[in-house]
């Protein structure tokens, strides 16, 4: 179908000569004659839709010709409809038709079943929209496409200057896409100043409902149902719709729009080089837009430099609602990320940011678009607590797919990022102590892993230090350090999606390394291998320090003293030391741990003199 052509004229046709019945209905005060099964039999000439036109569109004109309400001429086209109150709802209004209804309205206008098809939002399926699900023999069938599809299922938005020169609504104005007026270039309308109420909306509180026993409703006028707020009687809002306002919008606005219609029109541009069809076309268009919704307040958007105030302020109000905490009870952020744009300001800004994603001729530039994006949605879900990615439930293309793999191997691209940073000259795994200095990792690293703990902060550092010695992975960080495998994958498991910028992390972590050589490499592999026996400090070398402090040298003392010499020398854990490799006869895990930390809260420097000089007896010896 056709969804930017220009509006063709509006021509009479002949309703097709039926025998007529001596049955009549009068609703409205319009007497109509019937064919069997309910259709009319006689009607004055019928205009035939443009070319584009949406159903409700042409039902007004049509009921506006024939002086009779909406909600009676669907009747008279033998439309199936429920009755509301005193609202006619046709079944599937402006969705689809159904079988029964596009026959009779078929024979009814003379309209072949294809005219009438394509006036409905079902002539987007497969392209535009998804309507898999739809069952026109259930309404209920309805709901899942109202929250997951693109379009407006009861109601359009408008461009104020067409309609001063036609009534006709296009049906691609009920898109979600629908953002701008490509032949005067403005913003479409979404709602009337008059009443307030979304354009097109229907009757009352019933979408999609028509008006009935009203004849004569001008489709010049916005004719929304409006409730007295003293109570008194309803009225119809008298808002001329070519009095709307409107706002005129930038060439790459403009330009935007343009695309997505070629697109719904079955006509895409190639994305990342290759030809994609509407269907994917609008998968990439989907999910760059939910990237951009779940990443958007990390950075700043440049796309939106140069736009409406309108448009950049819609954007930035929606993204302000979206934030956690807000709207919990309007469905999970995976509903928020992937729902249809809810205004034309905020489908214009969609449309401007993702422009580069769809409009990049090659491989690289769509990467490195997905790449910065990828990078600030890691941003959002390091600083607030979102238990899963919404991002991973958005469908893709699978090209698309193909693309993301490699750049969300690590959600927050600490891998890839490392990929591009020169390693360590001159270090080798065996100088990596399995914690980095403590100092170091204040002054360098801490800063880079907000939230993390000391001790498993000082461990990743390490870890990254051997993955920028030639490492492959962390798990091959892990083995080259000779760290015990699952405590590592604990610590990179967890702390890497803390990392909020990559590049800022590596660059620490070089300079923890350059801070390693300037004063002096040391062999802590070797460290680890001299002391992996020391279980306990002899009596004798204790005894002289401790005598002099009046202390016992009990076998408490002499396994806690070993324990902390280990990891004085090997900058380690203290909880691997050997000495506490199993629990002692009589003692629990957590009261060894009690004991360790009061040890090292009480050693006197002369005690820590005399550790550390027999520990460099003893290194020197499994050296020599």
């Amino acid at each position: 179908m056709q969804v930017n052509a220009a509006v063709s004229p509006a021509a009479p046709i002949p309703l097709p000569s039926v025998p007529p019945q001596d049955t009549a209905g009068k609703r409205g005060g319009s007497r109509v004659r019937t064919l069997p099964g309910g259709l009319p039999r006689r009607l004055p000439a019928v205009l035939r839709p443009a070319v584009g036109e949406a159903f409700a569109s042409w039902i007004d004109r049509l009921a506006w010709q024939i002086g009779i309400a909406p909600g009676d001429a669907v009747r008279v086209l033998g439309l199936e409809c429920r009755q509301v109150r005193s609202a006619t709802r046709p079944l599937f209004f402006g969705i689809a038709l159904t079988e029964t209804s596009a026959h009779r309205a078929s024979v009814a206008t003379g309209l072949t079943a294809g005219e009438l098809a394509g006036m409905q939002l079902a002539a987007f399926d497969g392209g535009a929209l998804d309507f898999t699900g739809l069952d026109l023999t259930s309404e209920r069938s309805v709901t899942p496409l109202v929250h997951r599809e693109w379009a407006l299922f009861t109601g359009s938005r408008a461009c104020p200057r067409c309609l001063v020169e036609t009534p006709v609504w296009p049906l691609w104005w009920r898109l979600g896409t629908a953002a701008v007026c490509p032949r005067h270039r403005v913003l479409l309308t979404d709602s009337c100043p008059g009443c307030g109420i979304r354009l097109r909306r229907g009757y009352a509180r019933h979408a999609r409902g028509l008006i009935s026993r009203t004849p004569g409703v001008d489709p010049g006028r916005c004719n929304n149902h409006v409730r007295s707020e003293s109570g008194g009687t309803s009225r119809l809002c008298d808002q001329l719709l070519g009095d709307l306002p409107s706002v005129a919008v930038p060439d790459a606005l403009v330009e935007a729009q343009r695309g997505a219609l070629r697109a719904a029109d079955g006509k895409p541009g190639p994305v990342a080089g290759q030809a994609v069809d509407a269907a994917e076309w609008f998968g990439w268009l989907r999910y760059a837009c939910a990237l951009v919704r779940f990443a958007a307040p990390a950075q700043d958007i440049p796309a939106l430099a140069g736009l409406t105030d309108q448009v950049t302020a819609a954007f930035a109000a929606y993204q302000q609602r979206q934030k956690p905490g807000v709207q919990e009870d309007r469905g999970g952020l995976r509903t928020r990320v992937q729902q249809s744009p809810p205004t034309a300001a905020h489908a214009a800004a969609l449309l401007a940011i993702t422009q580069p994603l769809l409009v990049s001729p090659t491989v690289s530039e769509v990467s490195q678009w997905l790449g910065s994006w990828l990078d600030a949605a890691g941003q959002v879900r390091q600083a607030n607590p979102y238990k899963t990615d919404p991002l991973r439930l958005v469908p893709r293309p699978e090209r698309l797919e193909t693309l993301i793999a490699p750049l969300r191997s690590s959600p927050y691209r600490v891998s890839g990022a490392l990929r591009a940073r020169p390693g360590l000259a001159g270090v080798r795994p065996a100088n990596i102590p399995h914690l980095l200095d403590h100092g170091d990792y204040q002054n360098l690293i801490a800063p880079h892993l907000p939230g993390t703990a000391p001790l498993t902060g000082r461990r990743l550092a390490a870890l990254a230090l051997a993955r920028l010695t030639g490492a492959g992975s962390w798990a091959e960080a892990a083995a080259v350090l000779g760290m015990d495998a699952a405590v590592a994958a604990r610590v990179y498991g967890a702390v890497v999606k803390r990392v909020p910028g990559p590049d800022a992390f590596w660059d620490a972590v070089r300079e923890a390394g350059a801070r390693m050589r300037r004063r002096g490499l040391v062999d802590y592999a070797a460290r680890r291998a001299a002391l992996a026996n020391l279980t306990e400090v002899p009596h004798a070398v204790l005894f002289p320090v401790c005598h002099r402090l009046g202390l016992p040298v009990t076998p408490q003392r002499r396994r806690h003293a070993a324990a902390w010499l280990w990891q004085h020398l090997t900058s380690g854990d203290i909880r691997e030391a050997p000495a506490y490799a199993s629990n002692w006869p009589g003692a629990t895990t957590a009261s060894i741990r009690d004991g360790a930390r009061r040890f090292a809260a009480w050693i006197p420097t002369s005690v820590a003199q005399a550790l550390t000089a027999w520990g460099d007896h003893l290194l020197t010896e499994g050296s020599a």
